[in-house]
């Protein structure tokens, strides 16, 4: 039950998660939940100006502190910022208020990758080809940055209102060396390169890249290329490369797969190679992108949103310097995707929403005037 006191709304997620929300931020209506993360959800948003939908991903500031999480949150912001490409989810606008922050993000109505595969089973080749083609564009441009991801998996790529991919979520993601090295083993592990859980400095391109052959095991299989439940066991195949690709996949398709998920990373293709692979010859070069262009958010109007809240945070962030490792996502959480006998793409059995009532004054402060046109 949705329990509406004034103007605030107050969600609880299936994480447990109490959330607030106004019913207006800025020029947005804020509407009803369309997904959840550990510390924040997402709602639809419409700006009744351009007259359009957004998505709203809130954010409860005291969660961010509690799980000392505010340096990550701001990383994620920064690199979206800079991220501007067709097939990356588009940053819109930043706002805030005492209790959550508002990131204001490009709404892609066919949701997630992982749902899309669920309902088809398995994707033919053909829209695979187009689908894992967009997705390695995108990876291109992102490590042309010099920004990893570090997370890619079906749950992070969106589909657009005309069944193009969008990658999304860059909060596990990061500026690299000109090496491409990182140090922190994150991500999933069942789309974690060998690299990534050795314990070493790992290379966070090659693992964006053995992430790409995971993805696209699933989307022409429907499944996982794992066995193994237990995490020591499942990390063993992982390093040892364990996996075998179903007779009814093409020799083709086959071939990019090991070649995506060759264990020596030195080994291993380059997004370049991959896209000039055989099996991607019949799909152009170029994946021409249709949608709506949006209004960029500049370097200065990002440094404002964050600086209000810099002094407050300042013992917070000295912390998170000394325990920068997020460690993995949820290992239960990987399991979902994972059958007794099979490992058959499956989702968690969604649970009822609580809700309580609570009084809260609510003051915002948008970046939305500060949006410019590129």
């Amino acid at each position: 039950m949705l329990i509406i006191v004034n103007i605030f709304i107050v969600e609880r997620t299936m994480t447990s998660l109490e959330v607030v929300t106004p019913k207006r931020i800025g020029d947005y209506d804020i509407r009803g939940v369309i997904g959840e993360g550990s510390f924040s959800i997402v709602k639809l948003a419409y700006d009744n100006i351009q007259q359009r939908y957004f998505a709203c991903k809130i954010v409860p500031k005291h969660r961010l502190m509690a799980l000392n999480l505010v340096n990550r949150f701001e990383s994620e912001i920064r690199i979206n910022q800079q991220l501007h490409h067709p097939g990356v989810v588009a940053l819109v606008d930043v706002l805030k208020d005492d209790v959550n922050f508002y990131v204001i993000m490009e709404f892609c109505p066919n949701g997630e990758l992982f749902q899309f595969i669920v309902d088809k089973g398995r994707l033919q080749e053909d829209e695979a080809k187009h689908k894992i083609k967009q997705i390695l564009e995108t990876i291109k441009y992102i490590h042309s940055l010099g920004i990893t991801h570090r997370d890619l998996k079906p749950e992070n790529i969106l589909l657009d209102q005309y069944g193009q991919m969008k990658i999304s979520d860059f909060g596990l993601s990061r500026f690299v060396d000109s090496n491409g090295l990182a140090n922190t083993p994150c991500g999933s592990p069942c789309y974690a390169s060998p690299e990534c859980i050795s314990g070493k400095p790992y290379n966070g391109k090659t693992t964006d890249i053995w992430s790409c052959g995971v993805i696209l095991y699933a989307m022409v299989t429907g499944q996982l290329p794992w066995t193994k439940r237990n995490q020591a066991q499942l990390f063993s195949q992982i390093r040892k490369g364990e996996y075998s690709v179903p007779h009814y996949v093409s020799p083709e398709c086959s071939d990019l797969i090991q070649q995506l998920m060759t264990v020596d990373f030195s080994r291993r293709i380059t997004v370049d190679q991959a896209l000039s692979h055989r099996w991607l010859d019949s799909i152009s070069t170029y994946m021409p992108y249709k949608g709506v262009q949006y209004g960029l958010i500049s370097m200065k109007h990002i440094d404002l949103f964050f600086e209000a809240d810099e002094d407050a945070n300042e013992e917070i962030e000295m912390n998170i310097e000394k325990s920068e490792s997020m460690g993995f996502g949820s290992f239960e959480s990987s399991l979902k995707l994972l059958s007794q006998n099979n490992i058959q793409i499956r989702k968690g059995v969604s649970q009822k929403i609580k809700k309580k009532p609570m009084r809260k004054s609510i003051k915002y402060v948008s970046s939305h005037c500060l949006i410019h046109k590129n």
